[in-house]
C-alpha cells in the first residue's frame, strides 16, 4: 500500500518537474497533425511565390512596397523556395517558428504553471500564427526573446538592438512595436544619463543609431507607391476609427465576431483590459504598452486592418505582461496581480475554445480550395489547355505548379504572384466586361475565384459548361470569415465545332479575298 502511494507521489513529482516538456510535446504533436491537414490560402501562397519568382533586388526594391511588408519572412522563404523544396515547406517553417516561441514562453516566462499550460493552445498562438503560415509566426519568438532580455538591455545593448531590428522587419505592425520599445528605452537612457559612465552611454547611443538606420530602411521598403490598389486610402472618420480600434482590442482578448452575446464578452474584455492597464502603470510598464497600442490603433483606424491583426495586439499584451510580471516570478500573486493572472486565464480558456473549433474545421474541410483545384487540374490535364482565370485568389493554385499555367495572369509572365497595382489587368470577378472578354478569347478552361462574386450569383458562359465547384473558407474563431472557392468551366464540344466551322469560313473568305486582290 505504502509502495503504491510512494510510486504515485513519485510520478506526480516527476510530472510537476517535467510539465514544461510534457506540455510542449503535446503542443508539438497537435501542431504537426493540424499542419499536415492544412491547405494554404492565398496570402500564404503570395509570400511563397514572391520568394520563389523574384530576385532579392526585385523583392526589396520593387514588390514589397505593394505588400506593405518589410520582407524578413520572404527572405527566409527564399532559402527553401530557391533550393527547390516543396510548397509545404512554408507550413513546416511556420510551425517551427511558432513552436520556438511557445518553448521560449513555457521555459522562461515568469507566469504560474497554469498560464504556461494554457498559453500554447490559444487561438492566435496555435492556429492563426502557427498553422497558418504567414510572417506573423515570427513575432512570438522574437518578441519573447526581447522580453527575456528586457531587464538586461543596458548590459547587452547590441543584442537588444538586433532583436528590435528583427522585430521591425516582420511587418508594419511590429515595426511600430519595435519603434515604441526603442523610444521607451531611449527615455530610460536619458533618465539614467547622470549615473551612467561614458563607455555605457556611447554603446547605448550607437545601438540606438543602428536601430534608427534600420528603421529608415524599413520605412523605405514599406512606403506604398501611388499605383498600389489595396488599402491605398486614408479614413478620416474619427468616430469610425475609434470603433475599429475598440473592436480590435476586444477581439484580441475574448470578443468573438460571431457571438450572440456581444454585450457580455464586451464587458468581460473591458474589465480584463482595464485591470491589466492599471497594473501596467503600477509596475511602470504602462508606456511600453500604451505607445504601441495607440500607434497600432491609429493604423487600424485610418489605414488598414483585418481580423488576424488582432493577434498582434494579443502578443503585445502578453509581452508587456511578461516584463511587468518579472519581479513577481518567485511570488504567489496577490491582490491586483492575482486579478491580472485570473484575467489571463479567462482569455486563454476562451481562445482555446476558438482553437478547438477552427482545428475541427481545418481537419475536415478545405481552409482553401486551391490545393483541391490544383489536383483536379493535374488529374484532368487541364494545364495543357488554355486556362483563363478571374480573381486574385487563384494565386492559391499556382504554387503546386512549376510555372504560370494561366494565360491571362500577369500577361503570361514567369512572375506568378499577384501584383497589387492598378496596372495589373488580370481579371477579377464576373462582370459583363470579364464575361465579354472570355467570349471573345474563347479559352478552353475558365476558373472563377470567389473574389467580388456574390455567394448566390449565377454565372453563365455561352458555349461553356460548369464542370466543378470547390469550396474553401477561412475559419475564424467560431465562424467562417472569408470564402476561397473556385468554379471551373470547360468549353463544350458544340462550341468547339462552332469555332472550327467559324475558322473554316474565315479561312475561305481570306483565300477568296487574296485571289481577288492578287
Amino acid at each position: 500500500m505504502n509502495v503504491t502511494l510512494t510510486n504515485r507521489l513519485g510520478i506526480f513529482e516527476y510530472v510537476k518537474e517535467k510539465y514544461e516538456v510534457i506540455v510542449f510535446a503535446i503542443y508539438a504533436i497537435l501542431l504537426t497533425v493540424v499542419v499536415s491537414h492544412h491547405e494554404p490560402w492565398m496570402d500564404e501562397a503570395q509570400a511563397w511565390l514572391l520568394a520563389k519568382d523574384t530576385s532579392i533586388k526585385e523583392l526589396f526594391v520593387t514588390y514589397l512596397r505593394y505588400e506593405g511588408s518589410p520582407g524578413l519572412w520572404h527572405l527566409i522563404l527564399m532559402i527553401p523556395a530557391k533550393l527547390g523544396f516543396p510548397y509545404y515547406s512554408i507550413n513546416i517553417l511556420s510551425a517551427l517558428f511558432a513552436a520556438s516561441g511557445v518553448w521560449i514562453f513555457i521555459r522562461h516566462a515568469p507566469f504560474p504553471p497554469l498560464i504556461k499550460i494554457l498559453y500554447p493552445f490559444t487561438f492566435f498562438v496555435f492556429f492563426q500564427y502557427g498553422v497558418v503560415a504567414r510572417n506573423y509566426c515570427l513575432i512570438s519568438p522574437i518578441l519573447f526573446l526581447i522580453a527575456f532580455n528586457y531587464n538586461k538591455k543596458n548590459d547587452h545593448p547590441y543584442l537588444f538592438t538586433l532583436l528590435l531590428c528583427l522585430l521591425a522587419n516582420i511587418s508594419a505592425h511590429t515595426f511600430l512595436i519595435a519603434g515604441s520599445i526603442a523610444f521607451v528605452h531611449f527615455i530610460d537612457i536619458i533618465k539614467a544619463w547622470k549615473n551612467t559612465n561614458t563607455r555605457t552611454r556611447t554603446h547605448q547611443l550607437i545601438s540606438l543609431f543602428i536601430f534608427g538606420l534600420v528603421a529608415l530602411l524599413v520605412i523605405y521598403i514599406i512606403m506604398t507607391p501611388p499605383d498600389q490598389i489595396y488599402a491605398n486610402y486614408i479614413n478620416s472618420n474619427i468616430k469610425l476609427g475609434w470603433i475599429i480600434a475598440r473592436r480590435m482590442i476586444a477581439g484580441s482578448l475574448v470578443m468573438n465576431e460571431f457571438t450572440h452575446l456581444p454585450m457580455l464578452f464586451g464587458i468581460v474584455a473591458l474589465i480584463i483590459f482595464s485591470t491589466t492597464f492599471i497594473w501596467f502603470f503600477k509596475n511602470k510598464t504602462g508606456l511600453v504598452y500604451l505607445l504601441p497600442l495607440i500607434l497600432l490603433s491609429i493604423l487600424f483606424g485610418i489605414k488598414y486592418r483585418n481580423l488576424w491583426h488582432q493577434g498582434v495586439l494579443f502578443l503585445l499584451w502578453i509581452f508587456v505582461l511578461w516584463i511587468s510580471y518579472e519581479k513577481y516570478r518567485n511570488e504567489n500573486p496577490r491582490g491586483l496581480t492575482k486579478a491580472v493572472v485570473a484575467g489571463m486565464a479567462v482569455v486563454f480558456v476562451v481562445q482555446i475554445y476558438w482553437s478547438v473549433n477552427v482545428v475541427k474545421y481545418d481537419l475536415y474541410h478545405n481552409y482553401s480550395a486551391g490545393q483541391s483545384v490544383a489536383k483536379y487540374i493535374k488529374d484532368k490535364k487541364l494545364d495543357q489547355e488554355n486556362i483563363y482565370i478571374s480573381g486574385w485568389k487563384n494565386i492559391s493554385i499556382l504554387p503546386y505548379f512549376s510555372k504560370n499555367i494561366f494565360s491571362n495572369h500577369n500577361n503570361g509572365s514567369d512572375h506568378r504572384f499577384w501584383n497589387w497595382s492598378i496596372y495589373n489587368v488580370t481579371s477579377v470577378g464576373a462582370s459583363k466586361a470579364v464575361l465579354d472578354t472570355i467570349e471573345c478569347l474563347q479559352p478552353g478552361v475558365v476558373i472563377f475565384a470567389s473574389d467580388h462574386i456574390k455567394s448566390k450569383a449565377k454565372i453563365e458562359l455561352r458555349g461553356y459548361k460548369a464542370v466543378a465547384f470547390f469550396k474553401g473558407y477561412l475559419c475564424w474563431k467560431t465562424g467562417l470569415s472569408e470564402p476561397e472557392c473556385y468554379l471551373i468551366f470547360r468549353k463544350t464540344k458544340e462550341n468547339e465545332s462552332e469555332k472550327i466551322a467559324y475558322d473554316s469560313r474565315t479561312e475561305s473568305k481570306n483565300k477568296a479575298l487574296q485571289k481577288s486582290t492578287f
